[in-house]
């Protein structure tokens, strides 16, 4: 006679395959598949993606022009000397302690500060005749730049203004061209009907029956979003970094140094994206029929405030810190300063250096610790997004549909 096994007692075993977490990932699939391929049968997204990459490629065949054609050096003193105290960066960059005050690597080369007077040849008063004298801070930045008169009088240009041409175009392209233009406009016409025109339509019911909660649905529309502009904008990155690697100034076949500045560009990216498209997706619910309205007012807001972080006193004040450009911005020129820790020897070299770097390269705010800012900067555009997300997921929740 055969015996009955009984189960042993306690709590019944879970089937894993059908925790909590397996349940919401299988919806943050289906919805976010279910986005994509929306977004693919619509013309509007390969119509902005079209113009965003046509833009990209304009841009960098200007900027292979402009670095085929190089930069004539300029004989400043008129002696018929061009660069007759040689500089360079690689070897000023050999040269640094952090913290002291030392003799930099140029010299008179061509004799003119040595057939000064003896009393005229050291106006750096370092006690040396005809030198350089650099000083750095704790963090091994130059902070000042010495030199004894004629030393280093006529600076090559063709190195130190293709340089400075060369880092603006990355920090420029990066912050205009990738974060505010690309950064702002694909959220704007791709993210802001992601709730809105389901809902115009009527065709929002379809997931609302299903058995997933109304913030859910939003989080996952959202995620499908993102799942189809970041890969979109990592080919272009992929684009421009080689393109600005290969055809940069320098001796080498590629500018791997650069590849610390796309980085930093390509997470400002992502991370202003994110932020945008949390912004428009509530605003498309939020208002309504005019959430195009108020998304194109806040891009023009956005617009303003990128304009006042080129000045320096509102810089100072924080006023521009009131939008999300400036935020994306600052990542961007924190690894800026992280990568490229020679700014005061770059922007001594001439008046032209100086606007070059001016115009895209700021100074550190809120703090003076390029990585302290590059982790503030981070974490508030993630509270922005979490913060609207949670004001979309409200609104979505109490808003009645037809």
């Amino acid at each position: 006679m055969m015996q009955s096994t009984t189960p042993p007692p306690g709590p019944p075993k879970r089937n894993l395959s059908e925790t909590v977490w397996t349940k919401l990932d299988r919806k943050a699939t289906a919805i976010a598949e279910f986005t994509i391929r929306q977004y693919r049968k619509k013309r509007s997204t390969w119509t902005v993606g079209a113009v965003g990459a046509i833009l990209v490629v304009v841009v960098l065949l200007f900027y292979i022009d402009a670095m085929s054609e190089g930069i004539e050096s300029v004989d400043d003193d008129g002696d018929g000397l061009l660069d007759e105290d040689p500089s360079s960066w690689t070897e000023w960059e050999n040269s640094q302690y952090a913290g002291r005050t030392i003799s930099g690597p140029m010299s008179d080369d061509d004799g003119d500060c040595l057939a000064l007077e003896p009393w005229m040849r050291d106006l750096n008063d370092d006690g040396v005749d005809c030198n350089v004298v650099y000083e750095y801070d704790q963090n091994g930045f130059v902070t000042s730049i010495q030199a004894d008169r004629f030393v280093d009088e006529d600076p090559n240009e063709s190195e130190f203004l293709e340089e400075a041409m060369h880092r603006s175009f990355l920090l420029g392209f990066g912050k205009f061209g990738f974060l505010f233009i690309l950064g702002i406009f694909v959220p704007l016409f791709l993210a802001t009907g992601l709730i809105r025109e389901e809902m115009d339509s009527g065709t929002l019911h379809y997931l609302v029956g299903k058995p997933i909660a109304r913030a859910e649905i939003l989080m996952y529309r959202l995620l499908g979003f993102i799942g189809l502009a970041w890969p979109y904008f990592v080919g272009l990155f992929v684009l421009s970094a080689l393109v600005t690697g290969i055809f940069g100034p320098g001796d080498s076949i590629y500018r791997f140094s650069d590849l610390g500045i796309w980085f930093g560009v390509l997470i400002a990216t992502f991370l202003t994206v994110l932020a945008y498209g949390a912004v428009f997706i509530t605003f498309g619910i939020v208002a309504g029929r005019y959430g195009v309205l108020v998304a194109l007012l806040f891009a023009v807001w956005e617009f303003f405030m990128m304009f006042l972080a080129m000045i320096g006193t509102t810089r100072e004040m924080g006023i521009a810190s009131m939008s999300i450009s400036f935020w994306g911005a600052e990542i961007i020129n924190s690894t800026a300063w992280l990568v490229w820790g020679d700014y005061a020897m770059m922007s001594g070299q001439s008046l032209a250096v100086d606007i070059a770097l001016w115009t895209v390269w700021y100074s550190p705010f809120p703090t003076t610790s390029p990585l302290i800012n590059l982790v503030i900067s981070i974490i508030v555009l993630l509270l922005i997004t979490g913060m609207f997300v949670l004001v979309g997921q409200s609104s979505f929740k109490k808003r009645e549909l037809n």
